[in-house]
């Protein structure tokens, strides 16, 4: 028969442990947390800077008359000024309608997300934006 101090011996630490688990499991929340907040900004900025800067390279092709290099550096321009880490990865302009469309990307900066495999496509933001803007 086993005495009662025997008994007790046997769960010392216990709440411990599950303390640290607690601790270990709330932080991973509040990474992923961060990491979701992140990506939700980056795909904000990626679309807004997208929908800019197609807005202004058709304003400028407008404006020049039909000179597609302006509108492509005035697309660069408000790419550049929405954040330097944002990257203008298409651009064309369709000569029937010269309507421009354009495609903006980014890799939020996430501490956790980017570095598991089946999660790092999350992370990615890419827009595609057409100008509401035609040339008469």
């Amino acid at each position: 028969m086993k005495h009662i101090d025997d008994v007790r011996s046997d769960e010392r630490g216990l709440i411990g442990k599950i303390l640290v688990l607690w601790v270990i499991l709330g932080l991973l929340l509040i990474v992923f947390a961060y990491d979701g907040i992140q990506v939700a900004v980056t795909r904000f900025r990626v679309a807004d800077a997208a929908q800019s800067a197609a807005y202004e390279a058709a304003s400028t092709l407008r404006s020049t008359n039909g000179d597609s290099a302006e509108a492509y550096q005035a697309a660069q321009q408000v790419v550049a000024d929405a954040g330097s880490e944002l990257k203008l990865s298409g651009f064309t302009i369709d000569p029937q309608t010269d309507q421009v469309t354009l495609t903006v990307t980014h890799k939020a900066p996430t501490l956790l997300m980017g570095r598991i495999g089946f999660l790092k496509s999350f992370t990615k933001a890419r827009t595609t934006e057409t100008s509401e803007l035609a040339v008469p």
